[in-house]
């Protein structure tokens, strides 16, 4: 695990090559028939984002909700072509990629017509109000290792292997209640084992437009951090079942409390909602933002005065192919205040090297800065990430918790195959690494590793999905012992998940 610098030029390179080595490739269809079907079918789910309905076409299509960005839906849509594009198209007049063309033209003169002007001015409220969730069940084989650990993700699900659990079980409420305001909601009902209590708010915010256009808007209350691309999209965007440590572990339950600001002209907007609609893209988070806030992660308690401050720059491609691809850059400043430190004169597994705070937590620098490319697969697609800056972490010798590197990222290609109208197989493939802390966790303890993951995602319906990921990991038990450096592991676990989705 020396890798360090060298980790980030190799896959740095290896990302690029492959991403435009994809450009070059000519948009086909993929579904298992000979003739090209006349059809277009939005892959998976998108990201909250409750206040951009007018995103999502209307005509000529089975929408999966009324918000393109939305965080639960878990329906795709499905566009017919009309009888004469049909009839071109089967006579051989257009080609596919005139289909293609046509139907985006068409949904980029439907993008004006704001779907969510009829339901914001809807006179009866349970009318502008909707109401979605998702459930993802779960099987873990046992580890080949008992040390195995995946403390960022599925922690139960590593450590009690063999027994079926509730991942998630979420329910929301989201809702347009003027042509300005918009709302969103999310709740967490899922527990440990079968007790499924959890009761935790995850995301509870408002969204104001500046301008009637929604190029300008203000976003308050609890929501998503600008740290990465992957901390954007919910889990049920990603066909993957978790995100990888180097990315977690920045902004560990992905949201805050804190206000923020984004900035997304016309023809972004477009593109993140086709994106969103078709590709399991995040939504639309801005090509410009800026956020406030408190830093502490979600659901806990701001133990210092400090306020991190995060902002992102990224913009939607679309080549004359027609592929698609999304590039940017995220970065956040502030100090982190790590929970379970004792005083630097105390003997414990975890020592601050500093004095506490008077909220007893060990301030520390947390700051960060995330690159990423990402074109969905049309088949074939890419998507990478790379993060580096400084954050805490224990050191194994000394048991002080230290102002440490942070350097890592992940690479993954993956495929999707439409064999039929609605059905889509998506095999992928994801290596990644990190050096660094896990400052979320008590100690800070050390989370540096090398990872893995062979996955298969198989969509048979626009409402459910099930995966079945093999993790092979070579990394540090995150359980902290008095002057014993951290157990390490190579080890792997087979983990299957079924995810069911309403709206």
């Amino acid at each position: 695990m020396k890798y360090r610098a060298r980790f980030v030029l190799k896959w740095f390179a290896t990302a690029l090559y492959v991403g435009g080595a994809l450009m070059t490739l000519p948009i086909q269809a993929s579904a298992g028939a000979a003739e090209p079907q006349p059809m277009l079918v939005a892959q998976g789910v998108t990201q909250a984002n409750p206040a951009t309905y007018a995103a999502e076409p209307v005509p000529s299509v089975t929408p999966s909700g009324l918000s393109p960005d939305r965080e639960t839906s878990g329906q795709r849509l499905t566009i017919e072509s009309t009888s004469l594009e049909s009839l071109l198209l089967e006579k051989g007049v257009i080609t596919q990629q005139d289909w293609i063309r046509l139907k985006a033209e068409e949904e980029r003169r439907i993008f004006e017509q704001s779907a969510e002007l009829q339901m914001a001015g809807n006179p009866r409220w349970y009318e502008r109000i909707r109401i979605t969730g998702y459930m993802q069940f779960k099987y873990n084989m046992g580890a080949t290792d008992r040390r195995f650990d995946l403390p960022l993700n599925d922690s139960f699900g590593d450590q009690q292997g063999n027994e079926f659990y509730a991942r998630r079980l979420r329910l929301v409420f989201q809702g347009q209640v003027s042509e300005r305001v918009a709302f969103f909601t999310q709740f967490a009902l899922e527990g440990t084992q079968q007790q499924l209590a959890n009761n935790e708010i995850i995301d509870a915010y408002s969204d104001f437009y500046l301008t009637k256009d929604k190029v300008n808007r203000i976003r308050w209350g609890l929501h998503r951090v600008p740290n990465s691309f992957d901390t954007y999209r919910s889990s049920t965007n990603r066909q993957e079942m978790d995100r990888h440590e180097s990315i977690q572990s920045g902004a560990p339950g992905e949201r805050d409390l804190g206000i923020a600001y984004y900035w997304s002209p016309k023809i972004a907007q477009e593109r993140f909602s086709q994106l969103a609609a078709y590709h399991n893209g995040p939504g639309d988070y801005g090509v410009f933002g800026i956020m406030v806030y408190n830093g502490q992660s979600r659901s806990r308690l701001e133990l210092n005065k400090d306020k991190h401050i995060g902002a992102k720059l990224a913009y939607p491609f679309q080549f004359p192919n027609g592929r698609l691809l999304e590039a940017g850059v995220l970065g956040y400043h502030g100090v982190f205040a790590v929970q379970g430190a004792s005083q630097p004169t105390v003997a414990s597994a975890a020592r601050c090297i500093s004095p506490l705070t008077s909220e007893g937590g060990c301030d520390i620098k947390d700051q960060r800065v995330t690159a990423y490319v990402w074109t969905p697969p049309q088949p074939w697609g890419l998507l990478a990430e790379f993060t580096v800056g400084r954050g805490p972490k224990r050191n194994g010798q000394t048991n002080f918790i230290e102002e440490s590197q942070i350097i890592g990222g992940y690479v993954q290609g993956y495929y999707t195959w439409r064999y039929s109208d609605v059905g889509m197989l998506t095999p992928y493939v994801r290596y990644g690494e990190y050096y660094g802390g896990f400052k979320s966790l008590n100690g800070a303890p050390d989370g540096q590793s090398r990872t893995w993951n062979l996955g298969l995602v198989w969509e048979p319906d626009t409402h459910w999905r099930f995966t079945a990921d093999w993790v092979f990991k070579d990394g540090l038990n995150s359980t902290l012992v008095v002057n014993q450096a951290q157990d390490a592991f190579d080890a792997s676990q087979l983990r299957l998940q079924a995810q069911w989705f309403w709206n």
